[in-house]
């Protein structure tokens, strides 16, 4: 503030996290990063900037503010910014990080790999592959509008790819508490889906119902979030007008949920020191509301969801619901001509405002006729990518829900920081194409 800007957010975080590799079903490699960060945000007159510190030392501090100071007389005013949040803010109490997590040692690490290898191997996989992360942080965050805050994180992230007969079949899992992850059972589960076919076909062209298990049908879905937030609205996303309209099945529900204790993503406190939500985004097939920063919401007269977010919203877990939930032997039934899809990857949306996208399943797909698995669809090369391409539009997947499972898990993507909360779902009329 002495340099003369107008606003500051501050923050500070120390991370300390621990990659364990598997390899042709043995451990591999185990290594530790720690690292000491910061950032600085900064504004006067409309014009915001951003920097980070990478060296948190008087001296990377002092040139942080020196490049932040003169980069603002360089930019041009963002004209529809209305500034952080006004503090001091009561926050809920966050739960103390998990003590077992963050006293961790290589030794509990690999006896979770141990616990993934021998029971994927114990249910049939000829060899197993995949990663087990814990991660601890401490942050800490002030701004010039009086909001301070500080907390302890600790989780863990287990990555199973089991080779089986014919496919390899991969699967996520993520855990604030040591005791919440159950490794041994994901493992187990990952095993016998790539063993549930030996034999290899091809598909023709043409309209399939699909299931997306946790993985897959948390990386679409989740763009619901990240499309509801302003600064993707204003720009142009498949929610753009929606407000207030019914965008789903009325039996899908929807939340961005920042604040539940036991996420990995969750927080007393979004980037600007306002207390996070858990937010109803859809209900009922409507679409309630869009996701807010302080200065979003200022400039169309509504609260702040805590998505900050400095220069525009961002989104935080994802969780979503179906009144319609079914055992997941027993979603796979209803398919006549369908398809199960247990990973995905490229997916790409070719028109934003639309809704179109494609994604290409990896590793095992199934498929299915008169609720049979009858073959699993043949992959191209060692990248385990199948030989189909999904194209399909976000609103009309939205309305076409069929059903849930009731497997519902804290997932994540396999090779991103994204996580979410979703079970299995059924997606009807789905196009499909082959290579």
């Amino acid at each position: 503030m002495k340099s003369g800007v107008d606003e500051a957010v501050a923050n500070i975080s120390s991370y300390s996290i621990s990659y364990l590799k598997i390899a042709n079903s043995s451990i591999d490699s185990i290594v530790t990063n720690e690292e000491d960060t910061g950032s600085l945000f900064v504004s006067k007159g409309k014009r915001v900037f951003s920097v980070n510190i990478d060296k948190v030392t008087p001296e990377g501090i002092s040139r942080a503010v020196s490049v932040a100071k003169k980069n603002l007389h360089d930019i041009l005013p963002k004209e529809d910014y209305y500034g952080i949040a006004d503090g001091p803010f009561n926050y809920a109490k966050s739960t103390e990080a998990d003590s077992k997590l963050w006293n961790y040692d290589n030794a509990t690490i690999a006896d979770m790999a141990y616990e993934v290898i021998n029971s994927a191997l114990a249910a049939g996989a000829k060899s197993v592959a995949g990663t087990v992360v814990i991660s601890k942080s401490r942050n800490a965050f002030a701004t010039s509008k009086k909001a301070s805050g500080e907390e302890r994180n600790a989780s863990i992230k287990v990555s199973v790819r089991a080779f089986g007969k014919t496919a390899s079949t991969q699967n996520v899992m993520t855990a604030k508490r040591l005791n919440g992850m159950h490794a041994g059972r994901l493992a187990k589960r990952t095993a016998e889906l790539a063993n549930i076919q030996s034999s290899i076909g091809r598909i023709k062209n043409g309209k399939y119902d699909i299931v997306y298990m946790q993985q897959p049908a948390g990386l679409l879905m989740s763009m619901v979030n990240e499309m509801a937030c302003m600064g993707n609205v204003e720009t142009g996303s498949f929610l753009t007008g929606k407000l207030g309209t019914k965008i789903s099945d009325g039996r899908l529900t929807m939340y961005d949920d920042g604040k539940s204790n036991w996420l990995i993503d969750s927080s007393p406190f979004d980037d600007e020191g306002f207390p996070t939500k858990k937010t109803r985004l859809i209900e009922d097939g409507k679409l309630l509301t869009y996701l807010h920063n302080n200065s979003t919401a200022t400039k169309y007269n509504v609260e702040s969801t805590g998505n900050a977010g400095l220069v525009m919203p961002n989104p935080n877990t994802s969780v979503i619901e179906h009144k319609n939930t079914v055992p997941f032997d027993k979603m796979i039934s209803r398919l006549d001509k369908g398809i199960l899809v247990t990973n995905s990857w490229y997916t790409r949306f070719s028109n934003y405002l639309s809704g179109d996208f494609s994604t290409v399943p990896r590793d095992l797909a199934v498929y299915v006729e008169h609720g049979e698995p009858k073959f699993a669809i043949r992959q191209l090369d060692v990248s385990s990518a199948t030989g189909i391409r999904i194209s399909d539009n976000m609103m009309r997947m939205l309305k076409n829900v069929e059903c849930a499972a009731d497997d519902s898990i804290q997932t994540g993507s396999w090779d991103a920081e994204d996580y979410f909360v979703t079970p299995s779902i059924l997606v009807k009329d789905v196009k499909v194409t082959t290579a």
